[in-house]
């Protein structure tokens, strides 16, 4: 059975309804947990951000689902953020696409954005779905300063996008 969640989309100032994980998905397994643990970690040190984050969407917030475990990282394992306040992540979930934000303090659609409480002021994400196009969640970098995150950055996580992905349907493939 599908769940139904309205996510904000900040840019638009509108909210939009999303399908995210059934009940019926499979749990991830530990196996995989650690596989998406360590290319996290790789992902932070190589492209020098605080923070890398695997994030699910859940009913009513957004979770930290995996954080890059640098020190320099203010999210919290398990932190989440309630929906509807217009989370960088919403609006990757709501456009069904990736997200850039170079500096939100210099943007007014994004200058409030509670991520910027932590001094989080860029971002790129990218969503994660199931085959069956029901959200998983975000898979997102931010930085403390303005960055625009070179294009082998982004393919970088676009080919970690891809593994988890296909790390999913092999999980409903069981």
């Amino acid at each position: 059975m599908s769940n139904l969640v309205k996510v904000m989309l900040r840019d638009r100032m509108q909210t939009k309804q999303v399908v995210i994980t059934s009940s019926d998905k499979p749990m991830i397994e530990e196996e995989l947990l650690e596989k998406w643990q360590r290319i996290i970690n790789l992902i932070s040190r190589i492209i020098d951000v605080p923070a890398t984050l695997l994030m699910r969407i859940t009913e009513d917030s957004m979770k930290v689902f995996i954080k890059s475990q640098n020190i320099e990282n203010p999210y919290v394992e398990n932190g989440e953020d309630s929906l509807g306040h217009g989370l960088y992540c919403e609006t990757v979930i709501g456009v069904d696409k990736d997200l850039l934000v170079k500096n939100a303090l210099e943007s007014p659609t994004w200058k409030d954005n509670p991520d910027v409480k932590l001094n989080m002021i860029s971002y790129y994400g990218l969503p994660i779905k199931w085959p069956d196009e029901e959200f998983f969640g975000t898979l997102c970098i931010l930085d403390d300063k303005e960055n625009a995150y070179n294009d082998d950055f982004k393919d970088l996580m676009k080919e970690f996008k891809v593994v988890i992905e296909s790390d999913l349907k092999s999980l409903l493939q069981k």
